[in-house]
């Protein structure tokens, strides 16, 4: 019997000092450092997604400014291109012109030498009207076609 007592005393001994420190571990501010680390790891993993959300942004930032230098550059090679081109058709034209005139006039000139002075002043007329109406309608359709090629 007294070793079932002593039994019991050391079971209901070892019990209550165990509900004991239990109890005081409960009320205890235990969970301070549990919340810190918490916290901490928080922190930490917010500026880890600030630093990729950043530099996410910023490579497409680049990535839109190469994009729109590629854009303008290539704008800007398509209009050098459209100006060199009507320049160079308006050349050829007033070229044309010329020597169509460089011809009119050579005609004339034997026109003068045989000595037809009437007829001379009809064809000087007559050239000149044509090579008016000429010129005209090539200043039209120069002008049309650079501001058509501008306004698209």
């Amino acid at each position: 019997m007294i070793r079932l007592k002593r039994k019991v005393m050391i079971v209901s001994l070892s019990l209550s000092t165990f509900l004991i420190v239990g109890t005081a571990y409960a009320y205890s501010d235990v969970s301070a450092p549990l919340q810190n680390w918490y916290k901490a790891s928080f922190q930490q993993v917010s500026k880890e997604m600030n630093a990729m959300v950043q530099q996410g942004l910023d490579e497409a930032s680049q990535s839109l400014s190469v994009s729109a230098n590629e854009s303008a550059s290539k704008a800007k090679a398509n209009l050098k291109k459209m100006v060199d081109d009507t320049s160079h058709k308006a050349i050829d034209s007033i070229e044309t012109a010329r020597q169509s005139y460089a011809g009119q006039i050579e005609s004339a000139a034997e026109l003068a030498k045989t000595g037809a002075a009437a007829d001379f002043d009809k064809y000087v007329s007559a050239s000149k009207s044509a090579n008016d109406r000429e010129v005209d309608q090539w200043a039209q359709e120069t002008i049309q076609g650079l501001t058509s090629k501008l306004g698209n």
